[in-house]
């Protein structure tokens, strides 16, 4: 069994420092299957006893096992760790503009080995069925809802979209969700990117019998519950930089892969948004 799958399948509880070894391992996996037990416990400021617990908790016979798993699906000599150390090397230290440019081209790299073409399908397929869809995002993830509703909208699905709500009024936008619906919600390790009441929208989604999906960075897969569908996007150095360039090319993956799926009601879409606007013009000339 792989590290990913036993992550994203384990039914039972994440404590906080589990989490916090999961986002190291996941964050850079081509440099955490070099780690002892002792240095990955280091890395997330954990005791080395927590790294051999999460590893039975997970279903391996202990540390060893784990590491097998998680060598055995990376790719140690191009995972996305040693490419944003080589950019990094290349870019001139003295230029904050180069070491950005250079750290976002490594990040954007790292998203294949973290997401594939079929789980974004798997997404797309949710939405493109879906009667409404609900957007929630809170913090650094706000701007990535804002920018997913509209192209949403472009393509012609309903959409309603609440952002940096408190849960009293995220409570009543949500109210009105329901069956052949779907839930998209933002989480990101930055504490206010994940909205006070994650687990009760997941739950309420599911009890109302809307499909969720959840695009985030390397906490996703320990969030419980689990959404239907989930794009979780890692970076290398996600400790030092709350960047979202990776998300963000994801949700236009996201936009880019319905479109496709549904083409009459994209271009359609788009033709009757071009159409009003002109008539908005033409009125105003």
């Amino acid at each position: 069994m792989s590290f990913k799958l036993a992550v994203e399948t384990f039914s039972g509880r994440f404590t906080d420092s589990d989490k916090a070894l999961v986002s190291i391992i996941f964050s850079d996996p081509s440099q955490a299957v070099f780690y002892s037990a002792h240095e990955l416990a280091n890395q997330a400021g954990v005791h080395a006893s927590t790294v051999v617990r999460l590893a039975r908790k997970l279903g391996f016979d202990g540390f060893p096992g784990m590491r097998r798993a998680l060598q055995s699906e990376t790719k140690v000599a191009f995972g996305p760790g040693e490419r944003v150390r080589r950019r990094l090397s290349k870019a001139d230290e003295s230029s904050s503009l180069s070491m950005l440019i250079h750290t976002e081209i490594a990040a954007i790299e790292a998203i294949e080995e973290t997401v594939s073409q079929a789980e974004i399908d798997n997404a797309a397929n949710i939405l493109v069925n879906a009667k409404n869809i609900f957007i929630v995002g809170r913090g650094s993830a706000a701007p990535l809802g804002v920018h997913l509703e509209r192209r949403l909208r472009r393509w012609g699905f309903q959409v309603s979209i609440s952002l940096n709500m408190q849960v009293r009024d995220l409570a009543a936008s949500l109210i009105g969700m329901g069956r052949d619906d779907a839930l998209i919600s933002f989480a990101f390790q930055s504490p206010d990117s994940l909205h006070a009441g994650y687990s009760a929208l997941l739950k309420h989604s599911q009890a109302v019998g809307a499909k969720s999906i959840v695009i985030s960075d390397s906490i996703g897969p320990t969030l419980r519950p689990n959404p239907d569908a989930l794009l979780s996007v890692s970076r290398p150095d996600e400790a030092e930089l709350s960047m979202r360039t990776a998300p963000l090319l994801m949700c236009e993956a996201l936009a880019i892969t319905l479109a496709h799926l549904s083409p009459e009601r994209a271009v359609g879409s788009s033709e009757a948004l071009e159409k009003l606007r002109n008539a908005f013009r033409s009125e105003g000339d």
